[in-house]
């Protein structure tokens, strides 16, 4: 298979990493040798000549550890490359929070009340009456909606997938957002009842003033009381129609902005467990790769070279839930995207290159959805194909947002078992 351009530069950029590195741990040796056989020098005392050598040498560690981020990124980036490349899915096996074990969590509960549940720990969702007191005139607890597909839940125990301290607003471009004191919770997605059936199976995001360590006597039964409020905040009537308001459309409301550079998130995710320390390396390295990239007006990951029309083509599979299919390669899928990148109106990311090559169960094939942006019902022309455990796996930025991907059928094939 031909190497395309791209490679070298990122090869290339690489191996300037690594000797950079390389170049300033001998340097960082030399001047630790200097400081333990210094003299007076010029007329300088020798406890001067220690301090400014000690200075050069922790501008020297600052710069080593930048230069080996970046080779930790190109690394990565040349392994992701080259998976995407030969066709081959590189999506992690192992999970990336960190679950704290039974004991672990029982101590730490002990020792702090209080404390914040964190990913693994087990929860109790309050009853609907408790959950209702918290919420404003607009069924919101701090701008997020508590929504009727919520309320079958309250009163059971689940365990806690991951903390969301950031989302990433995709409908009206403002990017990174912080948002406080909310979780996802393992395996609980939105069916769209109450929402015109939208078929998008969003993961439901929890307040921590909806849910309670759990209580020793066991959970509490369902308590479906007063659900009608809720279902009065799901739409409102406007002269283009019914708009319908849910957590998806909500996110701007309910985080405030969050700067693209602050590195701040990425040691929540550590402390809180969303992510483990290696993957927060990596990513962060691979951040500062395309930096550098960018820096020396290379190519950035990921790279795909679409078609250069304005049109795309089509293909009707008709896949039906349960059926086996295989995603198509990163060259292959190129050839169905215009030049914006979209196969009829649907982006591809560079988040779904991590799952071409595999074989993966459909779960649904959708044609219902909320627009983020203007609540609007939307019926799609070209159904969308959901498929088992391929969701978001929050990029260089590690987001905790858990969202299945929509897959047009034209990217998949038929295909015999699952990976």
């Amino acid at each position: 298979m031909q190497r395309r351009p791209h490679r070298r530069g990122f090869v290339g950029t690489t191996i300037l990493a690594i000797s950079a590195t390389i170049g300033l741990l001998v340097a960082l040796g030399a001047i630790a040798f200097a400081i333990g056989r210094t003299t007076d020098v010029g007329g300088l005392p020798a406890w001067l000549a220690r301090t400014v050598l000690a200075l050069v040498a922790a501008g020297l560690v600052a710069v080593s550890l930048v230069a080996t981020l970046v080779a930790t990124g190109g690394i990565a980036v040349l392994y992701r490359d080259s998976c995407e490349e030969r066709g081959v899915p590189y999506r992690p096996v192992r999970p990336r929070e960190r679950v704290a074990g039974r004991v672990w969590s029982t101590f730490r509960r002990w020792i702090n009340p209080r404390a914040k549940p964190r990913p693994g720990d087990l929860v109790e969702v309050r009853s609907l009456s408790e959950i209702l007191a918290t919420l404003d005139q607009r069924g919101c607890l701090d701008g997020l909606p508590f929504m009727p597909e919520m309320a079958s839940f309250c009163g059971h125990r689940f365990p806690v997938l991951r903390r969301v301290d950031k989302l990433w607003e995709y409908a009206h471009g403002t990017g990174m957002r912080r948002i406080r004191h909310a979780l996802l919770l393992k395996a609980l997605r939105c069916d769209g009842q109450s929402h015109g059936g939208c078929q998008a199976s969003c993961h439901l995001i929890w307040k921590t003033d909806w849910l309670k360590w759990p209580a020793k006597d066991g959970p509490r039964k369902s308590d479906r009381s007063g659900r009608g409020d809720l279902d009065a905040h799901t739409h409102v009537t406007t002269p283009q129609g019914v708009r319908y308001v849910c957590q998806a459309t909500q996110i701007r409301e309910a985080s405030e902005q969050l700067r693209f550079n602050s590195l701040g998130h990425y040691w929540r995710d550590l402390v809180g467990g969303n992510v483990r320390l290696g993957a927060i390396l990596v990513e962060f390295g691979v951040r500062l790769f395309n930096a550098a990239q960018s820096r020396l007006g290379k190519p950035k990951w990921p790279v795909l070279e679409p078609l250069a029309t304005g049109t795309s083509p089509h293909q009707e599979l008709h896949l039906q839930p349960g059926q086996v299919v295989r995603v198509k390669s990163k060259r292959d899928i190129e050839l169905t995207l215009n030049r914006d990148l979209k196969n009829r109106g649907l982006s591809f990311s560079g988040d779904l290159l991590a799952d071409c090559g595999g074989s993966y169960r459909v779960t649904a094939s959708i044609n219902r959805v909320i627009h983020e942006g203007t609540g609007e019902l939307l019926t799609l022309k070209n159904p969308s194909i959901l498929l088992e455990d391929v969701h978001s796996i929050g990029g260089p930025l590690l987001m905790p947002q858990n969202e299945y991907f929509f897959w047009r059928e034209i990217w998949l094939e038929p295909s015999q078992s699952p990976d």
